[in-house]
C-alpha cells in the first residue's frame, strides 16, 4: 500500500457532528440515500455509495488517527497485547440494502468481521476462540475479548491480520455521532444503533449515562423487530454487546479479513510471541511528522517503556518496515514484513547501529 493513505486520512479527516435525539422507534430502510446519512461525519475517512443492491463502503479500516481526546488513541489502555499493530488495509465492503430475513436466527461467526462501523472499521464478535459456539446461551467470560484486557478504551484492537477492528460498541464515535442514525451495519444488512455501552473504561466515563435503548426489550440477538418489518440491533454494555445472532442472511463471501504479516507464535524481538497475549500496558499510539507510527508500552520487565515504530515502504506494495525498541529511547531491531502474496523485499532482521 502506498503511503498516500496518510495524505487521504490527514488531508480529509474533517467532519464534525453532534449527538442527536434518542432513537426509540427505528424503521426499516431499504433505499440508499437514508443510509448514507449515517456516514456523513466520517466522509473524510470513508467513501460510500449504492451499487447493484449493495451499500458499498471503502475505507482503510482505522479510526481517527489523531483524536481530540488523547485517551481515544488506538490501542491505548490495552493490558493484554498480542504483539500485533494496527496497519491500514484497503477495504471494499458490500452490505445488502435489502436484508434477506431468515425464518430462524443464525449464529454469528466467531472468526472474521460480522459488521462494519460507520467510520469504516470492521466489527468482530466478542468470542476469542475461532471455533467456539457464539450462541448467547454458550457465553463464557474466559473467552470474552471485552473483559480480558485486550481492547483499547474505544473497544478495538489490532488483530491477527495486523488489522484494527472493534469487538465492542464503537463508543469513541459518540462525540460526533447522531444517535438517530445507525452506528454500524451488520454484514447481513441489519442496522446497528447505539443503545448503551459507556463505562468507566470504555469511553472513559463520558457516556455512562447515555441510554438509547428502545422501550421494548431486545431479543436473544440483541435486536428489535420493527413494526414495518425487519430488525435493528442495539449495542449493550453487557454480552452480546452488538450482534448476538443474525436475523438476516450473512453471506460469508462478504467478510474481509487481512492475512497476517508476521508468523503466528514467532518470538518477538524483545520478548513475547506474536499473536499470543503478553502482559503489559499500551500507553500511546501516534503518527509522527515523517509518517512513522509509534506504539509505546510498558516494558515486559516493568522497568521502562518499549516501542514498535513502523511505516509503509514506498513503491513496495503492502510492505512495511518495523523497528522494535526494547528501550523506546534507543535504536532497536529492524525488520520488513509484507502481506502474504505480495513482493517481500529485504525480509529479515537486523539491529540498527
Amino acid at each position: 500500500m502506498r503511503r498516500d493513505w496518510l495524505i487521504w486520512v490527514f488531508g480529509l479527516s474533517g467532519g464534525s457532528g453532534c449527538l442527536g435525539h434518542v432513537v426509540h422507534a427505528p424503521v426499516a430502510v431499504e433505499s440508499c440515500f437514508p443510509r448514507l446519512k449515517a456516514f456523513e461525519p466520517y466522509l473524510g475517512r470513508v467513501e460510500v455509495d449504492c451499487v447493484d443492491g449493495f451499500l458499498t463502503i471503502r475505507s482503510i479500516g482505522l479510526p481517527r488517527l489523531a483524536p481530540a481526546e488523547p485517551r481515544d488513541r488506538m490501542m491505548v489502555g490495552i493490558e493484554s497485547w498480542i504483539l500485533r499493530v494496527p496497519i491500514p488495509y484497503d477495504y471494499h465492503w458490500r452490505v445488502p440494502l435489502r436484508p434477506e430475513w431468515l425464518p430462524e436466527f443464525a449464529l454469528a461467526s466467531p472468526k472474521g468481521p460480522i459488521a462494519v462501523a460507520v467510520d469504516g472499521v470492521p466489527i468482530f464478535h466478542y468470542e476469542a476462540r475461532p471455533d467456539a459456539s457464539t450462541h448467547p446461551d454458550d457465553y463464557d467470560p474466559k473467552s470474552d475479548t471485552v473483559v480480558r484486557g485486550e481492547l483499547d478504551q474505544c473497544g478495538g484492537h489490532a488483530g491477527q491480520g495486523e488489522d484494527y477492528h472493534y469487538h465492542y460498541a464503537p463508543v469513541c464515535l459518540l462525540d460526533e455521532h447522531d444517535l438517530s442514525q445507525p452506528i454500524a451495519y451488520g454484514l447481513d444488512g441489519t442496522p446497528i444503533y447505539f443503545g448503551t455501552g459507556g463505562t468507566d473504561y470504555y469511553g472513559g466515563g463520558r457516556f455512562n449515562d447515555l441510554d438509547n435503548l428502545p422501550d421494548a426489550p431486545l431479543d436473544l440477538c440483541n435486536a428489535l423487530e420493527l413494526e414495518r418489518g425487519g430488525y435493528a440491533h442495539f449495542t449493550t454494555a453487557e454480552p452480546p454487546y452488538l450482534i448476538g445472532c443474525h436475523h438476516g442472511y450473512a453471506d460469508p463471501g462478504l467478510r474481509i479479513e487481512p492475512r497476517p504479516m508476521r508468523r503466528q507464535g514467532s518470538p518477538g524481538p524483545y520478548g513475547g510471541r506474536v499473536g499470543e497475549p503478553s502482559s503489559t500496558l499500551i500507553t500511546d499510539w501516534y503518527v509522527d511528522a515523517e509518517g512513522w507510527m509509534h506504539l509505546e508500552h510498558t516494558s515486559f520487565d516493568g522497568r521502562g517503556t518499549s516501542a514498535v515504530i513502523y511505516r509503509a515502504l514506498e513503491g513496495e506494495g503492502d510492505c512495511w518496515e518495523f523497528e522494535f525498541r526494547e528501550d523506546a529511547s534507543e535504536p532497536g531491531t529492524l525488520e520488513v514484513h509484507c502481506r502474504p502474496g505480495l513482493t517481500e523485499p529485504r525480509r529479515g532482521r537486523q539491529t540498527r547501529q
